[in-house]
């Protein structure tokens, strides 16, 4: 039995009573008739006998309030507070609050917790007027408990902040960037009419526009306040260098903001140093790639030949613009870890990358083939910034100055130039001809080749609109010999290219371009994703699938469009005013794309993080040294990421050229002069090339650029290395073919219309379908001879295309059916694939016959 013994006194301990199961007498100061009432609700609340449950009892043995430890306000102004209760189970608790600020000149509180920095001047608590300044305790209340109080500092409006960096405890940091892991002390100054007001304003936030390149920790003191403790951020923090780039460093309090930042300055042989408005993690001027080595210590091999299945280990060491790297040292120096590197593969179905590399990398081989893989520092990952200049590094004048401070106290310190980010790409690990001087690590693998996946269809609908004519593309496996069943596109296709990775397809269209997921096909997933206004011809795709450009030249005015189709729920598309695109290549890294426009004669340069750049542009983008000589045909880049290069020439004569572009900086690298027009351009992965030109000259080790033209084709070979002393950028590019610059190889097979040109994986031979030719012409490296693979059914190629693995060419036969050359045992044309006509339509692709002639096959996309 549980008797009640009630007072006005004693309310507050009712529900501590009763959790103590006491007995009580109910004695009421109230009239007897609303006792069931009183009675009921007590029952309903608080319940009678045993342990409450959490979420329950109505009475908080916990308020928080929030802002919660130290706050700053500026007079005038409102803040709304908020406090949330928890019984002493840890329920949640619903009830109103008091609020309560110790100095009502100072602040005062409206009933729903809004606070003034001074005085309200009317009942709805809307106008709030400057009181006094100073500093107040918050708390909030409830049913006889109250929060932690919550320190308000009110002080006057700020007009500007400063922060600068200071030398804490006599030690002077690094200069002018700090390696990973180092700090330096910053403080922030805010100032109202030119009085610094910073003791008033109290606490402080920070923050950095990277991130990524600096950890922020406020220093933290202990105020004692009406016998509270409070932790104060107050104006000062640690700044620890992180992941290297460039950033800017912020404060900010009462919604105000700091406009400057400032290193500090400190005095060296009668010298101050110079102001350096940014704060920097070192950027990395260097990585060195090798095979079997670890992430403390580079390798010097970097090819290697292994077998399908097989897995290799390859790392890089970095170095830093201060000497410091990732290589293990004894000599007390910083030793960088984590550096955020982009590992790329050439061909990842057959040399893949494995996720999260970071220094080292696991590579994979699942097919045979041939690749190259390179690891980069490149934005906006590493060396972060790019292409921000800070405004103390913007002449030639106050780089020197800084150089001039800096360089004498710091040895191995690059220069001040080095502290503006870029990209870096590697460098062979030791100097020409002791390696090949690629950069990037090659692989040759071996093994069974795995059956070609092919999408097949027709061009024949391209200029045609989806309701007057539909085309059907065919997913097929050509060990089947079968094409299966035809799957219809919802608009018809002027291209389709394959992502490195093999996952999905970029399909050109002029009436809508798609996304295609092959691993959708003949499942109740659509195998379609739209790119929403995105129109015209598919040019290239990146290495890692993520974006493609496509060139819109039907529609007034053109149009490129540079696609990010990371997620097929998320597709977004960047339209570019660039005028008649033919081809385009992505940098491997990602970072850029160097797009052909205005029908091969101009070259622009687009990256996310940059105005696009060309000749001619207005404003910061205009860049004279993109303009060509002569029209190109393709973008192709070295295997280390770092050049790009452009095959140029008139078809009538008039000159070409082979011209290299450097990717960090968009200049101009070197120019080859070519003795014929090229019609088709390969950089190879860089392996050796067994092998003599027409002159009986070797071919060196290097970078092999490879340009086809109607009588035969040349090898230009490179090499790269370090840039020049005091710099990121650009990397050398040297020349290493002799005189005159490039290597010819006669076909003597007179003059050529070639569909396309292919290299086998270990570079011993080229094969090279030829329009009108029911043999695809093979070239030995070994013998210096050509030889042929004949197609059957006395076929000519209209289009042609390489497996991954170098072991089958898929072309596309004037007898409208699929041919399979295989490569191995001397070549030979196995599983032809005939297409059968739709239902009801005497066509094998599309649903009726164009005026220009039925719809034939001449579309091919190999899966890698």
């Amino acid at each position: 039995m549980c008797i009640l013994d009630i007072s006005r006194s004693r309310t507050r301990r009712l529900g501590r009573a009763f959790n103590e199961g006491c007995m009580f007498r109910l004695r009421l100061s109230y009239k007897w008739v609303v006792l069931p009432v009183v009675f009921y609700s007590l029952l309903t609340v608080v319940g009678c006998g045993g342990h409450t449950p959490a979420g329950i009892a109505p009475f908080p043995g916990k308020i928080t309030l929030s802002p919660a430890g130290a706050y700053s306000l500026q007079i005038g102004s409102i803040v709304g507070l908020s406090a949330t209760a928890q019984n002493a189970a840890g329920g949640n608790v619903s009830t109103g609050f008091t609020w309560a600020s110790t100095d009502s000149s100072i602040l005062n509180i409206s009933p729903t917790g809004l606070a003034c920095a001074g005085q309200w001047l009317n009942a709805s608590y809307t106008v709030c007027t400057p009181g006094n300044i100073g500093v107040v305790e918050v708390t909030a209340s409830a049913l006889g408990a109250s929060s932690e109080p919550t320190l308000i500092y009110v002080h006057p409006p700020i007009d500007s902040m400063t922060v600068t960096g200071v030398v804490y405890n006599g030690v002077i940091p690094q200069e002018p960037c700090l390696s990973q892991g180092q700090s330096m002390t910053v403080e922030a100054h805010a100032y109202s009419q030119g009085t610094d007001i910073t003791s008033a304003v109290g606490t402080f936030t920070w923050s950095a526009n990277n991130a990524n390149v600096v950890k922020i920790t406020p220093i933290i003191y202990n105020v004692i306040y009406n016998g509270f403790t409070f932790n104060v951020a107050t104006n000062q923090a640690t700044l620890t260098a992180n992941n290297p780039g460039l950033t800017q460093i912020y404060a900010s309090a009462s919604n105000a903001y700091s406009t400057s930042f400032q290193q500090p300055q400190y005095q060296y042989q009668g010298n101050t140093s110079p102001v350096l408005d940014f704060f920097e993690t070192c950027n990395i001027a260097s990585v060195q790639m090798g095979i079997g080595g670890t992430a403390n210590q580079v390798s010097t091999q970097t090819t290697f030949l292994t077998s399908k299945g097989t897995s290799e280990s390859t790392a890089a060491v970095v170095t830093d613009i201060m000497g410091n790297s990732s290589q293990t040292n004894t000599s007390g120096q910083v030793l960088l870890n984590k550096i955020p590197l982009t590992w790329t593969a050439s061909q990842p179905a057959d040399v893949a990358t494995s996720s999260s590399c970071t220094l080292s990398c696991n590579l994979t081989t699942p097919s045979p083939g041939a690749g190259a893989v390179s690891a980069s520092c490149s934005p906006p990952t590493c060396n972060i910034g790019f292409p921000y200049v800070p405004p103390s590094l913007s002449t030639p004048a106050l780089i020197s100055a800084c150089d001039d401070f800096f360089k004498p106290q710091f040895a191995p310190f690059v220069g001040c130039a080095a502290l503006i980010p870029t990209a870096v790409y590697p460098t062979p690990p030791g100097p020409p001809p002791a390696t090949p001087p690629v950069g990037a690590v090659t692989g040759i693998v071996t093994g069974t080749p795995s059956a070609a996946t092919v999408l097949a269809t027709s061009t024949g609908c391209a200029n045609v609109a989806p309701d007057t004519c539909q085309t059907s593309v065919y997913d097929l496996a050509t060990s089947k010999g079968v094409p299966g069943g035809p799957n219809l596109i919802p608009s018809s296709p002027n291209s389709i290219l394959f992502d490195p990775p093999g996952d999905k397809a970029y399909m050109g269209s002029e009436f809508g371009a798609l996304l295609i997921t092959p691993a959708n096909f003949n499942t109740g997933n659509s195998p379609y994703t739209s790119l929403g206004s995105v129109n015209g011809q598919a040019l290239a795709v990146s290495n890692n699938g993520t974006s493609a450009v496509f060139s819109d030249t039907v529609h007034n005015p053109n149009q490129v469009y540079v696609v990010n189709a990371a997620s097929t729920n998320s597709v977004s598309a960047v339209p570019l005013n660039i005028s008649g695109a033919i081809a385009a290549g992505f940098s491997p890294d990602g970072l850029k794309a160097f797009i052909l426009g205005n029908s091969g004669l101009t070259l622009y340069v687009y990256s996310p993080l940059q105005t696009l750049q060309g000749p001619g542009l207005q404003g910061p983008g205009s860049n004279p040294q993109l303009a060509l000589a002569q029209p190109a045909n393709s973008v192709a880049f070295s295997p280390n990421g770092a050049f790009a290069f452009v095959d140029e020439g008139y078809p009538t004569g008039g000159g070409a050229n082979l011209t290299a572009f450097s990717v960090c900086d968009n200049s101009l690298a070197g120019t080859v002069t070519l003795p014929a027009q090229p019609l088709f351009m390969q950089v190879l992965p860089g392996a050796h090339i067994d092998g003599l030109d027409s002159r009986g000259l070797p071919i060196p080790d290097g970078v092999h650029v490879f340009l086809l033209d109607s009588t035969g084709f040349d090898i230009v070979t490179y090499g790269v290395s370090l840039p020049t002393a005091g710099n990121l950028c650009p990397e050398k590019l040297t020349p290493l073919s002799p005189a005159p610059g490039y290597q010819r190889i006669e076909l003597q097979a007179g003059t050529l219309h070639p569909v396309n040109f292919f290299a086998s994986a270990d570079n011993s031979l080229l094969y090279i379908p030829v329009f009108g030719s029911n043999s695809v012409l093979v070239y030995g490296f070994e013998t210096g001879g050509l030889t042929g693979i004949q197609l059957g059914n006395n076929a000519t190629p209209l289009t042609a295309a390489i497996t991954a693995d170098a072991t089958a060419i898929l072309i596309s036969g004037s007898d409208g059916m699929l041919h399979q050359l295989d490569t191995g045992l001397g070549g030979q044309d196995v599983y032809p694939v005939q297409f059968p006509d739709l239902p009801n339509v005497l066509d094998p692709f599309c649903t009726f016959n164009p005026t220009s002639g039925p719809c034939s096959l001449n579309l091919l996309a190999v899966k890698p």
